[in-house]
């Protein structure tokens, strides 16, 4: 959505009851020791969770944007500051690499600055190491995805000029610490979405070519094959959106929900389906308030249910509240309310059924410390009717 770190910064201005629904139970957690919004959240081996700079909407300038990282013991609940990053950085993307080292790229620095770095935390060590820089600045909502042999795709994103979304795709190779670019986007895409498919290629669907107030969302989708390095353009999402959320479900299919047509209007809550099949959209059900800036909020359960929590459900308006979706039955259904409210926050998913959701913009332009807990009960799954006995 074009009301983004940018243009957050450019207009600077008890604990709940625990809710059960659907299964559905939120208690309160520890809170981070740093507030803080529009920040990666990646499971380490281990199941603790490494959380990386950020936003929190602090005055004065610039110690609003940060480097400041933590890590949530799995164990104890205790969140524990480690080694800052090298440079301070919102809205990168981040992705877990296959020896556990994670790898955080691009972002917003305090300046305003659209970053072409990327850094690598080694858990073992506590250290933040540099990557040599991309050959494209980019920030937010962009493509990271492992690859196999150890590298990384990155594309699409805001570019370095803040305003235009980025075609270009570009592969990171550890063993060489190079970026190479491979091949580009049919569309240029900010605000988008994208999920690995179950065959290891890369869906991308929707968001906007340019971050102005010209941008129009677009619902177009494409797909990257990692084997020929080409994007190829699928079906299109039957209704544009930005700053929606996509989840890849049990069966394969992709669930796209909510996100938004611009500022002046109520978020969608309107969903479509995927079939990478037959590379064609199907609508399913509406959940039961719009939602957007939930990239990194929604997340599958362990039963193939799809947990939406928080998000914005209109200008500077962020919600509590969250629904679940059921794949059997393509219905949403309340989910109870977290402690807080909160928009541009990712959600892990723990051991025992349970998700952690931190951090976010509580009250625009300010983000909020606090971390909640959804521990979910999974729906039985039918069991097939055995043949009648002869």
């Amino acid at each position: 959505m074009k009301t983004k770190i940018i243009s957050i910064i450019a207009f600077p201005l008890f604990v709940c009851a625990t809710a059960y629904a659907q299964g559905i139970t939120w208690t309160p957690a520890n809170p981070m020791n740093k507030a803080r919004a529009f920040f990666p959240a990646v499971a380490l081996l281990n199941g603790n969770v490494l959380v990386a700079g950020g936003y929190d909407g602090s005055l004065p300038f610039p110690d609003f944007i940060f480097a400041d990282s933590e890590i949530y013991n799995l164990q104890t609940g205790a969140w524990t500051p480690i080694a800052p990053m090298n440079t301070p950085r919102a809205a990168p993307v981040a992705v877990r690499l296959e020896n556990g080292r994670v790898m955080v790229i691009g972002g917003g620095d305090q300046f305003f600055n659209i970053l072409d770095s990327a850094e690598i935390y080694d858990p073992s060590t506590n250290t933040w190491s540099k990557t040599a820089p991309m050959n494209d600045a980019r920030f937010e909502d962009f493509v990271a995805v492992l690859l196999p042999g150890g590298k990384v795709l990155v594309a699409g994103g805001t570019g370095i000029d803040g305003v235009t979304s980025l075609t270009s795709a570009e592969i990171y190779d550890e063993a060489t610490n190079t970026w190479t670019f491979n091949g580009s986007m049919n569309v240029g895409r900010g605000e988008f979405a994208n999920v690995v498919l179950n065959d290891g290629r890369v869906l991308v669907m929707g968001g906007i070519t340019e971050l102005s107030e010209n941008g129009q969302p677009i619902a177009s989708a494409e797909i990257y094959d990692p084997v020929t390095g080409t994007w190829t353009l699928t079906g299109s999402m039957s209704t544009a959106r930005e700053d929606h959320t996509a989840v890849r479900l049990l069966d394969g299919r992709v669930l796209v929900a909510g996100g938004a047509t611009s500022e002046d209007v109520p978020r969608l809550s309107s969903a479509e389906i995927f079939d990478p099949n037959t590379g064609q959209w199907t609508p399913t059900g509406d959940m039961t308030t719009g939602r957007s800036e939930e990239e990194y909020g929604g997340i599958r359960l362990r039963d193939g249910r799809v947990l939406m929590p928080g998000g914005f459900s209109a200008f500077e308006t962020p919600g509590a509240s969250a629904d679940v979706y059921d794949p059997r039955t393509g219905t949403w259904t309340p989910a109870g309310s977290m402690s807080v409210p909160r928009a541009g926050q990712p959600s892990t998913a723990l051991p025992g059924n349970r998700v952690l959701v931190m951090g976010g913009l509580n009250s625009p332009p300010a983000a909020t410390a606090s971390v909640d807990i959804a521990v979910t009960i999974p729906t039985p799954r039918p069991r097939p009717t055995p043949p009648p006995r002869p």
